[in-house]
C-alpha cells in the first residue's frame, strides 16, 4: 500500500476480476495472485492456465490490507511496467499523436481517469511530472480500468526536464500545449494535430507560470456561468478528444 515499497519493489497491485483479466490479456508480469473463497472461477482458471502462483486467503482477509473501497475477492502482485519519456517523445513524432502530461495531478482518480481518457483518445502515451500522485496507487491503478496495463505511461520526470526534452528534440517537431484558465485559444481553434504535449494542471493550482510559458500554444476551454475552472480529468479529457477529431478530420481530408 505504501509508495516507498511499490517503488522499492517495482511491485502494484491490480484488485479485482476484471483488471487481473486485463492483466492476462495484455500477459502483464504478474508474480502472484491473492483469491479469497468466493473469487471469480473463471478468471482463476484463466491465472492458474498463465502458471501464476494461487494463494488462497480467508474470506474478508483481503479488506484488511487493501486501502480501497469496498475490496474485490482477488487482488494480483504485478510488476511495474515503465517507459522512457525521450522513447514516447519520439514516439508521438513518429505516429503524429499526441502524448498527455499530467502535471502535479494529486487525486488518484483523476491520474487514473486520464490515462483511460489518453488510450481512449489514441494518444501515443501519457507523462507524469514529479509531484504527481503515484500512478501506481491502487486507486489510480483501478480508476484506470486496465489502460495503466496498456498505455505507454513515463512517470518522474521534472517538469523544467520535460521542457528540456521537448525543445532539444531533433527539428523541435513536438511542441507543448498548455491549459490555461483564461487567455488561452478555444480547442477547436488551435491546431492540435500532429505531435503535442497536452499539459494538464493540478486540481487547485492549475499549471506552473514557467510551464505555461514555455509552451507554444494556449488553450482555454471556453464556458458559460460562473464556473471558474473544470475538474482536470474533464479538460484533459475535452483536449485529447478534440485532438483525435481533428486527427480524424485531417485523414478523410487527406484520403479524398
Amino acid at each position: 500500500r505504501r509508495r516507498s515499497a511499490r517503488s522499492e519493489e517495482n511491485r502494484f497491485l491490480l484488485d479485482g476480476p476484471l483488471l487481473l483479466g486485463e492483466a492476462l490479456d495484455c500477459s502483464a508480469e504478474l508474480e502472484a495472485v491473492f483469491c479469497e473463497p468466493d473469487a471469480d472461477a473463471a478468471v482463476l482458471a484463466r491465472t492458474r492456465a498463465a502458471g501464476v502462483e494461487l494463494i488462497p486467503v480467508a474470506a474478508g482477509a483481503l479488506a484488511k490490507v487493501l486501502d480501497l473501497a469496498n475490496p474485490q475477492s482477488v487482488v494480483a502482485v504485478a510488476h511495474q511496467r515503465s517507459a522512457v519519456t525521450s522513447e514516447l517523445l519520439d514516439l508521438a513524432v513518429a505516429e503524429g499523436r499526441p502524448l498527455l502530461a499530467l502535471v502535479g495531478i494529486q487525486d488518484p482518480g483523476n491520474a487514473g481517469t486520464l490515462l483511460r481518457v489518453a488510450e481512449a483518445a489514441g494518444c501515443a502515451g501519457a507523462l507524469l511530472t514529479s509531484g504527481s500522485v503515484d500512478i501506481w496507487n491502487p486507486k489510480a491503478v483501478r480508476a484506470s480500468a486496465g489502460s495503466l496495463l496498456r498505455l505507454p505511461v513515463a512517470a518522474g520526470l521534472d517538469a523544467d526536464d520535460l521542457v528540456g526534452a521537448v525543445r532539444s528534440h531533433e527539428d523541435r517537431a513536438i511542441q507543448l500545449v498548455a491549459t490555461v484558465r483564461e487567455g488561452g485559444m478555444a480547442p477547436e481553434a488551435t491546431d492540435l494535430t500532429g505531435a503535442r504535449v497536452i499539459l494538464v494542471g493540478s486540481e487547485s493550482q492549475g499549471l506552473p507560470t514557467g510551464l505555461v510559458a514555455a509552451a507554444a500554444l494556449r488553450v482555454t476551454v471556453p464556458m458559460d456561468g460562473s464556473v471558474e475552472s473544470l475538474n482536470a480529468a474533464v479538460s484533459g479529457a475535452i483536449l485529447a478528444f478534440e485532438a483525435a477529431r481533428q486527427r480524424r478530420l485531417r485523414a478523410e481530408q487527406d484520403h479524398s
